[in-house]
């Protein structure tokens, strides 16, 4: 398959137009556009990205990612799919020890069972409790908050299947045992991602040295930046060994804070929605999240009955949207939600139109909507949208 795009995202900026060549799934070449060759697509508007990959999504579309069956994982995987979202990592919060693992290995079998379908890939679970701090927890139970000592760990890591579904764990750096649990996780191949927590910049430092390397929604959820305290925020955009989760729906951070965040942190920035269950859907239905209820506000913001924030209302490829409508740089916005996602995945192979890489590529129309998407280079029906 060729497609010539008029422009497309490639290393952080916008080129073309150029030829995309798929073979087998992946991109053969990229190559100047001459005009004269055939080609099976031409996409002469509009933008050619890799495929958005989503690091932080709870649920969408009524599904919620720690209970979902196999009907309510197709639902999920393919909705998030036509939106451009071609890689997800399922992100379960603070619940009973036990009920984590039986989670992570439905997420196990879930990635197991969709591997060859042309959904969204399920890239590892994302973990996001129970090592959290209560001081900064959030919409998450503080009841089920657990110190990330040795024994825990290894009830957490004790089942193969749940081990092997796992890829990233948000902890607070500043918990009892935390520097050892990190040594320990990083140690094993997992990303740790400081979040939920009260740390100051030094014990976020200390985390780096330990071995985390990302950042659980800034500003959100963690001790702010102040004069003489630069708070986790400070210290993740300081610190180079770090990437910095970032909630671009408008509503988590002002985008204005999101253009500073890039600014800062610029390639290290990492796009995410915090998507729940409400996800996709339209405000005032309440559904059930974390055992406690949750729905959309008119500004697609999850919220539980007493206000407190929950989580996003919406997905990813709508903050792309709202992220340019604020008068942000658009290739750096889909930068944060593709090759930015997958660096701090350790992942060549994905987020990037780059020869050799999976061919999950999106077709954004001139009004930012994914007008075609395809997965391992084969096209998606978007009728259903």
């Amino acid at each position: 398959m060729r497609v010539r795009a008029a422009r497309a995202l490639v290393a952080g900026a916008f080129v073309g137009p150029v030829v995309v060549e798929v073979v087998g799934g992946r991109i053969g070449s990229i190559r100047p556009a001459t005009g004269e060759e055939p080609v099976d697509h031409d996409l002469t508007e509009g933008v050619l990205s890799a495929g958005m990959l989503d690091l932080q999504v709870n649920g969408s579309f009524g599904v919620d990612v720690a209970a979902a069956d196999e009907a309510e994982w197709r639902t999920l995987l393919t909705g998030l799919a036509e939106h451009g979202v071609t890689g997800v990592e399922p992100t379960v919060i603070t619940a009973p020890l036990t009920d984590t693992v039986d989670a992570l290995e439905r997420i196990g079998r879930a990635g197991d069972r969709f591997s060859a379908e042309p959904v969204a890939r399920v890239l590892g679970a994302h973990l996001e409790g129970p090592f959290l701090s209560p001081a900064r927890k959030g919409a998450h139970r503080a009841e089920h908050m657990l110190a990330p000592e040795p024994a825990h760990l290894d009830a957490l890591l004790a089942r193969p299947a749940a081990r092997a579904a796992l890829r990233t764990v948000t902890l607070a750096p500043e918990l009892p045992g935390a520097l050892d649990a990190i040594r320990r996780l990083s140690g094993e191949g997992y990303i740790v991602a400081v979040g939920h927590s009260d740390a100051t910049a030094a014990q976020v430092h200390a985390a780096g040295d330990a071995g985390a390397t990302m950042t659980t929604h800034v500003f959100n959820a963690q001790r702010p930046l102040a004069p003489r305290e630069p708070g986790v925020p400070g210290a993740v955009l300081a610190d180079e060994r770090f990437f910095v989760g970032t909630i671009i729906d408008g509503q988590h951070l002002d985008p204005r804070v999101v253009s500073l965040v890039l600014a800062s942190a610029g390639r290290r920035t990492v796009g995410v929605t915090d998507a729940i269950v409400t996800a996709g859907l339209d405000a005032g239905a309440w559904l059930d999240f974390g055992g406690q209820p949750v729905a959309n506000d008119a500004r697609g913001l999850g919220r539980r009955p007493d206000g407190t924030i929950a989580g996003a209302g919406i997905v990813l490829d709508e903050g792309v949207r709202r992220m340019i409508a604020a008068g942000l740089d658009p290739a750096s916005v889909l930068s944060s939600v593709t090759e930015n996602a997958a660096r701090s995945l350790g992942r060549d192979d994905l987020g990037h139109l780059a020869e050799g890489a999976i061919a999950d590529l999106v077709h954004w129309d001139a009004g930012w909507h994914p007008s075609r998407v395809w997965v391992g280079g084969r096209a998606l029906s978007m009728a259903a949208r």
